[in-house]
């Protein structure tokens, strides 16, 4: 499963993740269009979200399936098992799998804003 993708992907992946929280079963392109244009500046053509979706469907992100005439889309993964996975990429790539090393690079991420916005207040 290939975890990387843009921020329009994201953004529909994140979206659809939405629905299926409040139990939206069956996720259509215009339904993701829809909030997507709701929640933006600029709005995306249904072309543009449907072929991102189809995309995300051949990274193994999304399956599509069909109802009578109407294509549906769910994700292969929830939000979390996604972000372990990614993470878990992270630290491979960047820290020889050393699950404590990325953490501890984490914390001084979080360390370093807390400064900063100190700095900021004086």
């Amino acid at each position: 499963m290939n975890y990387t993708h843009g921020s329009l992907e994201n953004e529909i992946l994140k979206t659809i993740w939405m629905l299926e929280e409040i139990d939206e079963s069956d996720v259509s392109v215009n339904e993701v269009q829809e909030i997507i244009n709701r929640n933006s500046v600029s709005a995306r053509a249904y072309t543009t979200v449907k072929t991102v979706m189809d995309r995300l469907v051949e990274k193994n992100m999304l399956v599509r399936y069909k109802q009578g005439k109407k294509f549906f889309y769910k994700t292969v993964s929830s939000r979390d098992e996604m972000a372990q996975e990614a993470i878990k990429k992270l630290a491979g790539q960047y820290f020889n799998n050393d699950m404590n090393s990325l953490a501890d690079m984490v914390r001084s991420m979080g360390m370093i804003q807390s400064e900063c916005k100190v700095k900021e207040l004086v």
